[in-house]
C-alpha cells in the first residue's frame, strides 16, 4: 500500500461496487465508449478479483450486483458488507486494491446519489410541450449573453428533442431577467424537422442545411454568426444539459472578473440514467424546482470532459476562429476548442454539477477503434474563409 492509497474501508468498498457496475451495466459503455474501451483492462481486473472472493456471502453479493447493476439496494448491500469485512479479512485485499487502481486511473466512474430511488415514471415530449415557460423569449438588442445550442434528432424517436425542450424550459426559468440573454438553437439536418417544437422557446431558430453527418462545430459557428445583437459572452451548450435556476447569473458573474477569457462550468459530467433523467426533468421542469439534485440521481461520471458547457468572451471566440469546422460527426472538436481557448486567454474550470440527460449514443469510434476525427491535428484550425457560412455544405450548382 502506498502513501496515497486510501485507508477508509467505505471509500475502497464503494470503489469496488462502482467498478463492478461500470463493468456490468450497458449504460456505462454508452456514456463514453472511448473511455470504456480505454480503461477496460482495469475493470476486468476488478471483475476477476470479485470472482475469486472466498467468503460465500461477499461472493454472492458481488455476483448479485453484476446480475442487476442498476439496483441501488444491491450496490449498497455490497458496499456495506465489504466495508465491514475489509479491516478483518485479507481475502478482500486483492479486490479492494484492484478497485482503487481502477477508480484512481479511469476517467469513467459510477455515481449513486445518497437519495436515489429507482423507478421514476418517464417524461414524454408531449408532457413538456404542454408546459408554460416561466419566462418566454424576450432578449433585448443589447443582451450581453448569447447561448448557442447545436442540435440534431433524426434517429432517437424524439429522445433528443425531448431533452432539448427540457433544456430550453430550464433556461426559461432563470434568476436573471430574460431580456439579458439570447438563446439560439441551430438545427443541423436535411430539413427543419423540429422547428415547430423549438421555435416558441428560443429567440432565434436557425436551420443549417446538411444532409449527411452532423457537424457541431459548424452549427455553433453558424449560430454565433447569424444571431443579431452584440453579445459580450457566448455560452456553447449541449442540448442534453439540464441547467439550474442560477446558471446564467452565476456564470455571468464569473466573467466580470479581470483576466478571464472563458471557462468550463464543471469538472465532471454526470450522464444520468433514463429513470434519473426522468426524475430530474420532472423535478426541475414539471415541478419547478430551482435545481435537480445530483444526490437523487444515478448514472455514470465522465471525468474532465471538455465541451458540454463552455463560456467564452465573444472577442476570444472570434480571435481563435470559433470551432474547427473540419470535425464531422462526434468527437474531438470540443477538446480542440478548449486547447485553443487555453492558449488564447485565461481559461478556467469550475466544479458546478453538470447533469446530462440520457439519450441513445452517437457513433464516435471508427473501424480502427480510434475517434472518428483522430486524423485532424490538434490546434491546427486556421480558417482562410469566413466561418459559419450557411451555404458551406450546399450542393454544388450544376
Amino acid at each position: 500500500m502506498t502513501a496515497l492509497h486510501p485507508t477508509d474501508p467505505l471509500v475502497l468498498a464503494t470503489a469496488a461496487a462502482d467498478t463492478l457496475v461500470v463493468a456490468a451495466d450497458p449504460e456505462s459503455r454508452r456514456s463514453c465508449v472511448f473511455f470504456w474501451e480505454k480503461y477496460r483492462p482495469l475493470v476486468l481486473d476488478v471483475e476477476r478479483a470479485a470472482g475469486k472472493l472466498e467468503d460465500p456471502r461477499l461472493h454472492s453479493l458481488a455476483q448479485a450486483l453484476r446480475a442487476a447493476p442498476e439496483d441501488p439496494d444491491r450496490h449498497r448491500a455490497l458496499v456495506h458488507a465489504l466495508a465491514a469485512d475489509a479491516p478483518h479479512a485479507a481475502t478482500t485485499t486483492a479486490l479492494l486494491d484492484a478497485a482503487w487502481l481502477a477508480e484512481r486511473d479511469s476517467r469513467l466512474g459510477h455515481h449513486l446519489g445518497a437519495r436515489h430511488r429507482a423507478g421514476a415514471a418517464p417524461v414524454t415530449l408531449d408532457e413538456l410541450r404542454a408546459v408554460t415557460p416561466r419566462h418566454t423569449p424576450a432578449a433585448a438588442p443589447d443582451a450581453p449573453v448569447l447561448v448557442v445550442i447545436p442540435f440534431r434528432d433524426r434517429d432517437t424517436d424524439g429522445t433528443r428533442v425531448r431533452n432539448l425542450l427540457a433544456c430550453l424550459l430550464s433556461l426559461g426559468d432563470q434568476s436573471v431577467s430574460r431580456d439579458r440573454f439570447r438563446v439560439t438553437v441551430v438545427e443541423c439536418d436535411d430539413r427543419p424537422r423540429w422547428r415547430d417544437v423549438i421555435a416558441p422557446h428560443v429567440d432565434r431558430y436557425l436551420f443549417a442545411p446538411k444532409a449527411d453527418t452532423f457537424n457541431k462545430s459548424w452549427a455553433v459557428n453558424c449560430g454565433v454568426l447569424h444571431t443579431a445583437g452584440e453579445a459580450e459572452a457566448i455560452c456553447i451548450l449541449d442540448a442534453d444539459i439540464l441547467t439550474d435556476r442560477d446558471f446564467i447569473a452565476r456564470n455571468v458573474a464569473r466573467l466580470r472578473r479581470r483576466g478571464t477569457g472563458g471557462h468550463l462550468t464543471y469538472r465532471d459530467m454526470l450522464g444520468m440514467s433514463e429513470d434519473s433523467t426522468a426524475h430530474a426533468v420532472r423535478r426541475r421542469v414539471l415541478e419547478g424546482a430551482a435545481e435537480a439534485d445530483p444526490e437523487e440521481a444515478r448514472g455514470f461520471v465522465v471525468r474532465r470532459p471538455p465541451g458540454a458547457c463552455v463560456w467564452a468572451r465573444t472577442g476570444v471566440f472570434h480571435q481563435i476562429g470559433g470551432l474547427d469546422e473540419r470535425y464531422e460527426g462526434w468527437g474531438g472538436e470540443d477538446t480542440d476548442f478548449a486547447y485553443r481557448m487555453d492558449f488564447a486567454a485565461a481559461f478556467d474550470s469550475f466544479d458546478d454539477p453538470l447533469l446530462h440527460m440520457n439519450h441513445p449514443p452517437a457513433a464516435v469510434l471508427g473501424a480502427d477503434g480510434e475517434l472518428v476525427n483522430s486524423h485532424i491535428p490538434w490546434l491546427s484550425w486556421d480558417p482562410r474563409e469566413p466561418i459559419g457560412r450557411l451555404d458551406r455544405f450546399a450542393p454544388a450548382p450544376h
